[in-house]
């Protein structure tokens, strides 16, 4: 599945007709990236597909010494979506952060992939920056695309107004006037550091749309300080090799290693 210069490599031929696809990108807070990493190593998540572009950062993640594309698509035999009518979840995790002149194309790349193999709804998950830690949980709004709204009173999301930008925002764009139900939960997080707990308030929020899986997040708020520390740390390490690289101009291996 391809978009402009971004595309879509499988590498599970499945169907995936019903699915539900959550996706997870460092924005603010890194409440996408937590949330997503979380799902994904709590239900042991196996590899289906991942994302490619020459206009991406040259950056690859490491995991045991096996290589691995920064932008990869999990899924998992598990029973969850609307109405409990699919048997598969899907999350999309990205360990870069894409130009901005890259997003609207991602979005519609994904969208696109998501309704080639019949994918029943797409959950965006975004942050909302604030200034000041947040005492007890964080606020989650939710906004659709039209085919989507229904579920707004279903499941009682409180209803945002105002702007979305960022991955969420391209995914929105791309979907107006689609079929696929397009939902973006955004939650306040904590600008300057990643808030593991908006990522757990967030998780808890998506729970009424698996109702045949139990999400828990107490391992996720117990562990907030732990899974904070590596997801910053992670992006820091790849943000140093890109500048490296930029300054010295070399060729070769980078720096990120662990």
């Amino acid at each position: 599945m391809q978009t402009a210069d971004v595309r879509i490599v499988d590498t599970r031929d499945e169907s995936l007709k019903g699915a539900m696809v959550v996706v997870g990108f460092p924005t603010h807070g890194l409440v996408g990236s937590v949330a997503a990493s979380y799902l994904v190593h709590t239900l042991d998540m196996s590899l289906i597909a991942y994302m490619v572009s020459e206009e991406f950062p040259p950056t690859v993640i490491m995991e045991e010494g096996v290589v691995g594309a920064p932008i990869r698509f999990y899924a998992s035999k598990l029973v969850c979506g609307v109405d409990r009518s699919c048997d598969q979840l899907v999350v999309v995790i990205a360990d870069i952060q894409p130009p901005v002149e890259m997003l609207n194309a991602l979005g519609r790349t994904i969208l696109d992939w998501a309704e080639s193999k019949q994918v029943q709804l797409v959950v965006a998950i975004e942050g909302q920056p604030i200034e000041s830690e947040i005492r007890g949980d964080a606020r989650v709004v939710a906004m659709a695309n039209r085919a989507a709204a229904p579920l707004l009173d279903k499941y009682r999301f409180e209803a945002a107004n105002g702007v979305v930008t960022g991955l969420a925002g391209g995914i929105l764009l791309g979907a107006i006037g689609r079929t696929t139900p397009v939902l973006c939960l955004v939650a306040q997080a904590h600008k300057d550091y990643p808030d593991a707990r908006a990522a757990a308030k967030v998780i808890e929020t998506v729970n009424p749309l698996v109702p045949l899986l139990v999400l828990d997040t107490k391992p996720l708020r117990d562990k907030a300080r732990q899974i904070e520390s590596e997801v910053r740390k992670t992006l820091q390490q790849t943000r140093d090799s890109m500048s490296n690289m930029r300054a010295n101009e070399s060729e070769g291996p980078g720096e990120m290693y662990r």
